[in-house]
């Protein structure tokens, strides 16, 4: 697949591996989320056999699948197939003794079936055909969205693409011969950068391919919401903020070329007041934490559904008062909502202003939970007109070429108010480490110091996010005095 998406990166993959990052952290939680998504649909057919050779058993997985294909085995979970230097572990796949052929399940862990699951699934498709394998139906499973928990009955929706795959059949044996040329050739192709290099996925070598491209940084690349039209620009050579040929900008990204040429921070007092104008005191800054499992836990959610486990709420009564703190990390693997909601609404209680940093965020999580709190659903929607959201006012009357066309809190933070207010070496440093943190919290085999050890680290960095906007804030009237 690899190759599919770029002949150098599958060149790199096989002659160039030191070149390619270690899997990160981020990356191991994707992968494990995926195989708990193929176990879990494994369930639909209790009488499967597993082929359970390790992944470098080539030869192993091939001979255990033959006899099981032999023994007309109903239901075979990673089947083994090879031909012409191809190989593919198919996630289940079971036979029609009336028909004696056989049906194709690829497994995904989306909610819906992607142009890359189809090269996927087809390539597999293929060499299975290839391999001997009578094939009556390919089908990609993937994740329903319409599922709620506890029933998870309808976990999982099968889209049967036989058709689709039979026109890309052809296809197929020209796209290998071009791979395996570019695998077999002296040196690596001489692939430019391009849209290839993230998508469907990031590709492991792009900070190998950029280095070699000699991208500045900033450059049109770190333009906010500047999308494929940074392709066209490169294409005509224009990379640099200063080109003289940059044009067609909007109001924000202008305002990074012009703050990159001038080297002076932009700040229009004016508009941040007016913006100020409105909030009210107290100020409660909110912050959530959510887990966003694709197998859906808790009452009445979907697969992926965000549901809160820990907030932060520094109180500032008034400007010359002292802040007050609440929070709550839940730390047990039951519903967490049922205990946060009470809490939530104790911090914010009153009037004036929550303040939250993309606030879309915390008010859909409020909004949800109101639906499901019915006890408490007036008193949560009645949270949700009080939002104000220090983003806006920053994207559009401050920037400093620190940002490097990036608005989010943990780039703006320490630009600003400088490296103490950075995130960095912090144990849990991000939404991604918190939610991995709170599965480790969670876990009843995780060892009790490195659990305490999460803890801490989760309500120290929660409280961070509330602190941070508090400081950002009060530069922001700072600026307008």
């Amino acid at each position: 697949m690899r190759g599919y998406q770029c002949l150098k990166s599958i060149y790199l993959t096989i002659h160039n591996k030191e070149l390619e990052p270690p899997v990160t952290p981020d990356l191991q939680f994707i992968f494990d989320q995926g195989n708990a998504v193929g176990s879990e649909a494994r369930k639909k057919y209790p009488n499967g056999v597993l082929v359970d050779n390790p992944a470098w058993d080539f030869f192993g997985a091939l001979k255990k699948t033959r006899k099981l294909l032999k023994n007309e085995t109903e239901v075979i979970f990673e089947a083994a197939f090879e031909y012409k230097g191809c190989f593919a572990r198919a996630d289940i796949i079971t036979y029609s003794k009336e028909t004696k052929r056989w049906s194709v399940f690829e497994v995904k862990s989306t909610t819906k079936v992607k142009e890359e699951h189809l090269d996927d699934v087809g390539l597999q498709a293929w060499i299975m055909a290839n391999a001997g394998l009578p094939i009556e139906k390919i089908c990609v499973m993937h994740l329903n969205s319409d599922c709620r928990y506890p029933n998870l009955n309808n976990l999982f929706t099968e889209v049967d693409v036989t058709e689709e795959l039979r026109k890309r059949h052809q296809s197929i044996p020209p796209r290998l011969t071009e791979i395996f040329k570019a695998v077999r050739s002296e040196s690596a192709p001489d692939v430019d950068i391009g849209p290839h290099c993230a998508s469907p996925n990031e590709c492991p070598f792009i900070t190998h391919c950029w280095v070699q491209k000699n991208i500045p940084e900033p450059s049109v690349f770190n333009l906010p919401g500047i999308k494929t039209k940074k392709w066209d620009l490169y294409a005509q050579g224009i990379i640099k903020l200063d080109h003289p040929k940059l044009s067609n900008l909007t109001p924000v990204q202008q305002r990074v070329v012009d703050v990159y040429k001038s080297q002076k921070r932009y700040i229009d007092k004016v508009e941040i007041g007016k913006a100020l104008s409105t909030w009210k005191f107290p100020l409660v800054f909110l912050d959530f934490e959510t887990i966003n499992p694709a197998i859906p836990r808790y009452d009445k959610t979907g697969p992926y559904q965000q549901v809160p486990f820990q907030f932060s709420a520094h109180i500032w009564l008034s400007p010359g008062s002292e802040l007050i703190h609440k929070e709550y990390l839940h730390v047990s693997s039951s519903d967490p909502r049922p205990q946060l909601i009470p809490l939530l609404l104790e911090a914010c209680r009153g009037e004036g202003s929550i303040v939250a940093y993309y606030s879309a965020f915390e008010t859909q999580r409020i909004s949800e939970m109101a639906e499901h709190s019915q006890d408490h659903k007036k008193e949560l929607e009645a949270l949700l007109n009080r939002f104000v959201d220090p983003l806006p006012i920053f994207r559009d009357f401050v920037y400093d070429n620190g940002f490097l066309g990036s608005f989010s809190l943990k780039t703006v933070a320490p630009t600003i108010l400088g490296e103490k207010h950075s995130y960095e070496g912090m144990l849990v440093a991000d939404g991604s480490s918190a939610q991995r943190a709170y599965e480790e919290i969670i876990n009843p085999e995780t060892d009790h110091s490195r659990r305490e050890q999460l803890i801490e680290a989760s309500i120290e960095y929660c409280k961070k996010d509330t602190l941070v906007m508090v400081e950002l804030v009060k530069w922001l009237m700072n600026e307008t005095k």
